[in-house]
């Protein structure tokens, strides 16, 4: 049976944040995921999830000035000292609260940089945190986003994705495959499950377009899970969308893995 991770940015969002640890472990989850947990202590974060009996499956690194439109600094010649306080900040946040994965955020393109000008900085930072994550038993994750959502963000396609960490060929660096960026981007889910399935560490999934329930859009990822579940992928599913309503009345989709109780 696949495993489910409850993302707590999107789901249970009425309540505080730790709260929503809570509503997530009554409502059948195992885990837990997080973007942006940092405004809570990693020693607290990951107390709660214990007490709730539920696994911290994965968090964002820090991604730089939010305000001003940062989603990543690894691709910036300037900004490679931010960058890398940032991302050790972040992978001590991860192992301070018991979470084994960190997806990177690599950054939009400055005005007139090109992906390729970028790839050398970026290389040499993911090597950088790689090796600084090895050493905290945290894993270094890459996630292309769609183009359609995020205009000019570096990392787009999991083709990418997987060429870099060719490139690099560090044993501490995957993939986030998002089954909702991979649909949005118009990808053959089924082949790019097949495809990269040997460098896959996490994926996560949200109704094509909207981003609301995964049974909601016109995309079907039953194929995709039922392969999944096929090729025996132990790693998390990550319920990474906006409720259309009330989280409860939306996990109709999740009852076939224990999931939907009383929140």
């Amino acid at each position: 049976m696949l495993n489910i991770s409850s993302n707590i940015i999107y789901l249970f969002n009425e309540l505080d944040l730790l709260d929503r640890i809570d509503a997530s472990a009554r409502a059948g989850f195992r885990a837990v995921e997080c973007q942006s947990p940092y405004d809570v202590p990693a020693a607290a974060f990951g107390r709660r999830a214990a007490d709730a009996g539920l696994e911290v499956a994965l968090i964002n690194s820090l991604r730089g000035d939010a305000d001003a439109g940062d989603k990543g600094l690894a691709i910036f010649a300037d900004r490679i000292d931010e960058f890398r306080a940032l991302t050790a900040e972040s992978i001590d946040y991860a192992a301070g609260c018991g979470c084994p994965r960190l997806h990177l955020m690599t950054g939009t393109l400055a005005a007139g940089q090109t992906a390729a000008e970028a790839d050398g900085v970026f290389l040499d930072n993911l090597a950088w945190a790689a090796t600084r994550g090895r050493e905290a038993g945290v894993r270094i994750l890459l996630e292309p986003l769609n183009a359609i959502d995020n205009p000019g963000y570096y990392l787009t396609s999991a083709e990418k994705a997987r060429n870099l960490m060719a490139a690099l060929d560090h044993p501490n660096v995957y993939l986030q495959y998002d089954l909702y960026h991979g649909g949005m981007n118009g990808e053959d889910l089924e082949a790019a499950v097949t495809r990269h399935f040997d460098v896959i560490d996490h994926i996560q999934v949200a109704g094509v377009p909207g981003r609301h329930e995964p049974d909601t859009g016109g995309v079907d990822f039953g194929p995709a899970f039922a392969l999944l579940e096929a090729k025996g992928y132990a790693g998390w599913i990550g319920a990474e969308y906006a409720p259309a309503g009330a989280t409860l009345e939306g996990l109709g989709w999740a009852a076939v893995y224990g999931i939907g109780g009383a929140g």
